[in-house]
C-alpha cells in the first residue's frame, strides 16, 4: 500500500506543557491530550508490515522551578511507516502524545516541556510507534509492533528548611524558620500545630497556614506541682521556595500544662 506522504510536523500544545516537533514542511495536524484514546490504533485496517521504529535519541533531560525540559531527540522509521507518534511518560504516568510526521528520510526530531514537576528525582520515558499518515484519514495510524522506548532520570532541586526553637516565656515557645537551596527565595514559611490535651482527649489541629518567619507558640510550662503536664504540643514547618516548591516536613513535640 502507498501513501501520500503529505509533509508537515504534528506539533501538540498541551495544557500545561509544550510539544514541538520537527520532519517536513510545519503544519499541525492534530491534537492528542495525556490520558486520550491512542491515536489511528487501528492496525488490522493498515499495511504495517515491516513497519518499526529503527531509532530512538533524547537530548539532555532537565528541571527548574518545576518545569521539565528535553533538548532535542531525533527519530527514524521504515517504510511502510512515514512518520511516529510518541509517547512521554514521567514517574510512569502519561504526560503528553505527539504525532509527527518525517521528513524524506522518514526520521525528525523532537522536544518535550512540562510542568508541574515536584522536586526530588525522577524518571522521564518516551515510547515511540511507527505511524503511517495518509491524506485520505484525518489521523495517522499507529502500529502497535515495532516500537521502541527509552528512558532516563533527572531531578528538580528541592529547597531546605531549617529552624530554631526555643522558650522565650513561661507561656511560650519562638520559632525562628529560614529556606535555602531550590530555585532560590524568598522563601515563604509553612507552620502547622497540633495540640493534644491527655486529660480529655480533645486535639486541636490548624492545619497548614502560611506565617513570618519567626512565630510564637502557646505552651504553658508547669509552675506549681498541683499542675502537671498534661498535654503535647507539636510544631511542623515547611518552606516554600520562589517558584513554588516545597521543602521536607520538619516536627518536633513539647510538653505543656493544658
Amino acid at each position: 500500500m502507498r501513501f501520500d506522504p503529505t509533509r508537515s510536523v504534528v506539533g501538540a500544545l498541551l495544557s500545561g506543557l509544550v510539544l514541538s516537533g520537527c520532519g517536513g514542511i510545519p503544519g499541525e495536524t492534530g491534537l492528542e491530550p495525556a490520558g486520550a484514546e491512542a491515536l489511528g490504533t487501528q492496525e488490522s485496517a493498515l499495511d504495517c508490515a515491516g513497519a518499526a521504529v529503527t531509532s530512538l535519541n533524547m537530548g539532555v533531560v532537565s528541571s527548574w522551578g518545576g518545569t521539565l525540559s528535553t533538548g532535542s531527540g531525533t527519530w527514524s522509521v521504515v517504510y511502510p511507516a512515514n512518520g511516529i507518534i510518541l509517547e512521554y511518560y514521567v514517574d510512569g504516568v502519561l504526560r503528553g502524545t505527539q504525532p509527527i510526521l518525517g521528513d524524506a528520510n522518514r526520521s525528525g526530531t523532537w522536544t518535550f516541556n512540562d510542568s508541574p514537576v515536584a522536586c526530588g528525582s525522577h524518571t522521564f520515558e518516551v515510547r515511540g510507534y511507527p505511524a503511517v499518515f495518509d491524506s485520505a484519514t484525518p489521523a495517522p495510524g499507529r502500529c502497535t509492533t515495532g516500537s521502541m522506548v527509552k528512558s532516563t532520570t533527572f531531578s528538580e532541586a528541592c529547597p531546605t528548611a531549617a529552624w530554631s526553637c526555643s522558650r522565650t516565656s513561661t507561656t511560650t515557645i519562638t520559632c525562628t524558620a529560614s529556606g535555602s537551596g531550590g530555585t532560590g527565595g524568598p522563601f515563604t514559611a509553612f507552620w502547622s500545630e497540633i495540640e493534644e490535651n491527655n486529660d480529655t482527649g480533645a486535639v486541636y489541629q490548624t492545619g497548614w497556614y502560611q506565617g513570618p518567619l519567626t512565630n510564637s507558640f502557646f505552651c504553658p510550662q508547669k509552675t506549681n506541682i498541683q499542675y502537671p503536664y498534661n498535654g503535647d504540643l507539636t510544631i511542623k514547618l515547611k518552606m516554600r521556595d520562589a517558584n513554588g516548591l516545597e521543602s521536607a516536613v520538619l516536627s518536633r513535640s513539647y510538653i505543656c500544662v493544658f
